[in-house]
């Protein structure tokens, strides 16, 4: 009970203080940047190398296992301008962990964290544009089920000063970098991209960051988890397996899986 009204006050204070039309820190911090010649080149050649992918809803090999529901998993983000449902794809052996995240997980949540600004975090529904109680959003073991898939809407993300941190694939700003891009020529693209990943962490934090009793990144009672479900994320045995195997040349057993 105690953990349910720390939760509901942490969420009023965040719709109170939110106020209206404010620049999100995320988009102040892109306008300001001021990319390097290694961020430039690194665009540079992401551009050059880059081949859009085409996601066939009927493949010609059936999957094995079935699929659930629809493939998008953020619609609303400003990520979605570019990057696809399935953003990981290059770590083989985390991949698909990383991708389940999505569904629940803001992309900034994990890949915007300014070392000089202290940002909090709340469960925001991208359909209604609030925050919402994150009770009941969080779903593990007995309580799965299968046939009732959680809502996709609201997912963990970042607030600063009690207003979201991040922009929105339906706002001012998103459209006009979409516009922006759709008009550069190639040279122009360069820039332009480098300024929208500068403030962004290309590497998300280690799987311990959020799995852990340890000073954790997201405060999982204050967004909605009970005592069950708190003690069962922070000791999650996928996650203490990618911390002890991070090599790529590390042989894995299911029996290790399972330690």
């Amino acid at each position: 009970m105690k953990l349910e009204i720390q939760s509901l006050a942490l969420l009023l204070m965040a719709c109170a203080a939110l106020p209206a039309q404010a620049v999100p820190l995320y988009q102040q911090r892109m306008e300001q940047a001021v990319p390097d010649r290694e961020a430039l080149e690194h665009a540079a050649d992401l551009l050059q190398k880059h081949k859009d992918v085409e996601i066939r809803k009927k493949p010609v090999i059936q999957p094995f296992h079935k699929q659930a529901g629809e493939l998008e998993t953020a619609p609303a983000t400003f990520c979605r301008d570019c990057h696809g449902p399935l953003p990981h794809s290059k770590q083989l052996r985390s991949r698909a962990f990383m991708n389940m995240h999505v569904r629940f997980i803001a992309c900034e949540t994990c890949h915007f964290r300014p070392q000089d600004a202290k940002l909090d975090y709340y469960w925001f529904d991208y359909q209604t544009g609030s925050t919402v109680d994150g009770a009941g959003l969080f779903r593990l073991g007995k309580d799965l089920d299968n046939e009732k898939q959680r809502p996709d809407n609201p997912k963990i993300a970042p607030f600063y000063q009690g207003q979201l941190a991040i922009a929105l694939k339906d706002g001012d700003f998103s459209r006009g970098i979409a516009k922006q891009w759709e008009n550069a020529t190639p040279e122009q693209k360069i820039p332009l991209r480098a300024k929208i990943h500068w403030p962004l962490e290309k590497k998300g934090p280690e799987c311990q960051a959020c799995h852990s009793s340890e000073k954790p990144l997201l405060d999982l009672p204050a967004l909605g988890a009970n005592p069950e479900q708190t003690r069962a994320m922070q000791k999650h045995v996928i996650a203490q397996f990618f911390g002890r195997y991070q090599k790529d040349d590390q042989r894995i057993t299911i029996r290790d899986m399972l330690r």
